[in-house]
């Protein structure tokens, strides 16, 4: 087997059918869909005539949970990851094939983004796209520890088995680690410059929904993910304590609260963004003193 395409979904069936759609039907691709959990009732024949269709039977609701259940029966020489709202480009998989057999451990592909029901892009992928410039531009190693998504890069399995990777099961940024660690343990990655998905930004989407559950995940995660930086010796890209205060001081919890200030006070924790300016420290410190 080729590739293993790890699709998570939850309710929108109308979406998940566009995405198999976009997907050739070949006998060294399987796609894997697990479901989370959805509530909707849909006609089911055609989407399990597409792809081995499971069921998060779990107690943890998450696409995380989903991705794991998927990773576990996986076959495939490459990953390879999508949400169930998005769509592969009709030249993706011919595009994939002429990488198949290289020695990297993660190849990075472009993405575009619309905004969902109109041909209005979004720049949800400009930042994803800006670091695949660089990297091939200037050979920049930012991609490795900044790509947070999963999608849009085909991942070796054997890399993800070997070093035991899972996704976080939380309810927002389940991703984030999984990536990072992916690239923390390849030794070898690369860039290519050519487009091969298109991720969709809607309304009431994870990456568009700000909860103060989401947004508490998301800070856990955060701090998970500046601990395992500074571990590495590679500070340089961790949300900086500035950033973290200004994005999540309303939800911190005694918990967060205490790991947070003990890598502060353990040298463990960036204070300040790259590059930034006084303005924007002065800016900082009139919101509270």
């Amino acid at each position: 087997m080729k590739y293993s395409i790890i699709i998570p979904h939850f309710n929108d069936f109308k979406s998940l059918e566009r995405l198999l759609n976009s997907i050739p039907s070949r006998d060294d691709i399987e796609i894997i869909v697990i479901d989370d959990k959805s509530t909707d009732k849909y006609y089911l024949d055609s989407i399990k005539s597409k792809c081995v269709f499971l069921k998060n039977e779990t107690s943890i609701k998450s696409a995380g949970t989903c991705r794991n259940i998927g990773l576990k029966i996986a076959k495939g020489k490459w990953l390879l990851f999508a949400d169930s709202d998005d769509v592969f480009l009709n030249n993706a998989f011919k595009v994939f094939d002429s990488y198949s057999e290289s020695v990297d451990d993660i190849i990075f592909f472009k993405s575009k983004s619309l905004i969902e029901g109109s041909n209005n892009i979004s720049e949800r992928n400009v930042y994803l796209t800006d670091l695949i410039d660089k990297n091939l531009n200037e050979n920049d190693e930012s991609i490795r520890y900044m790509y947070f998504p999963p999608w849009g890069k085909l991942i070796k399995h054997k890399l993800v088995s070997e070093n035991d990777i899972l996704f976080d099961e939380v309810i927002a940024s389940n991703d984030v680690m999984f990536s990072l660690k992916t690239a923390l343990f390849a030794k070898k990655i690369s860039s290519v410059n050519e487009t091969v998905y298109c991720v969709y930004k809607r309304a009431n989407s994870l990456t568009t929904t700000h909860s103060k559950n989401n947004r508490r995940s998301r800070l856990e995660v955060a701090l998970n993910r500046n601990e395992l930086l500074s571990q590495y010796g590679l500070k340089h890209y961790q949300f900086s304590f500035l950033s973290i205060i200004l994005n999540f001081k309303d939800v911190f919890t005694m918990k967060l609260f205490v790991k947070f200030f003990k890598s502060i006070v353990l040298f463990r924790q960036r204070m300040l963004p790259n590059n930034i300016s006084i303005k924007k420290i002065k800016n900082f410190l009139s919101r509270w003193f």
